[in-house]
């Protein structure tokens, strides 16, 4: 065979690697380094085109913040929003509790009226708030009611008569 090369063997792995190098297809972009511009309008745009690109990695750099400050802020708004439907069904629990209450009190004040003689009861109630003796009078029997509001001066009764009609929560 004959040869082309005269190559001494011990250089003769990194002749063939050197060959090898510079026979195979190599990317335009590693084979040659970036070329220095050749005029100032290219150096311009280079560094405006380098600028650009800082300043769109620094946004890429500020907009992952952002999103990790909003999904923070967003896991404490669930939190919290949790704890407010918690605490509003509990309220929800106590008013209804606070109510059961009441109504049962305003019962059993309903039965010891009626079980007063009417011109007392109506001295009595007279003298409460309108909202608490419209629900003494609402728990009573109509005939019981009827009575005491009889034994009161007409323009007491006729108060009460009206806001229990009107069912006056005022």
């Amino acid at each position: 065979m004959k040869r082309l090369f005269r190559c001494p063997p011990a250089l003769l792995p990194t002749s063939l690697l050197l060959a090898a190098l510079l026979l195979s297809p190599v990317p335009a972009a590693l084979a040659a380094p970036e070329s220095e511009p050749s005029t100032v309008e290219e150096r311009r745009i280079q560094t405006s085109i380098r600028q650009e690109l800082a300043r769109l990695r620094q946004k890429e750099e500020m907009l992952a913040d952002k999103e990790m400050e909003l999904k923070t802020l967003r896991l404490e708004v669930d939190k919290k929003l949790e704890e407010l439907k918690n605490t509003r069904i509990e309220i929800n629990a106590l008013l209804e509790r606070k109510n059961d209450i009441e109504s049962e009190k305003t019962r059993a004040l309903s039965k010891m009226y009626e079980k007063m003689e009417p011109a007392t009861a109506a001295a009595l109630l007279t003298s409460l708030d309108k909202n608490l003796a419209i629900a003494i009078l609402d728990g009573m029997k109509a005939k019981t009611a009827g009575q005491i509001l009889n034994n009161m001066d007409q323009a007491t009764a006729a108060k009460l008569s009206t806001s229990f009609s009107r069912l006056d929560a005022e």
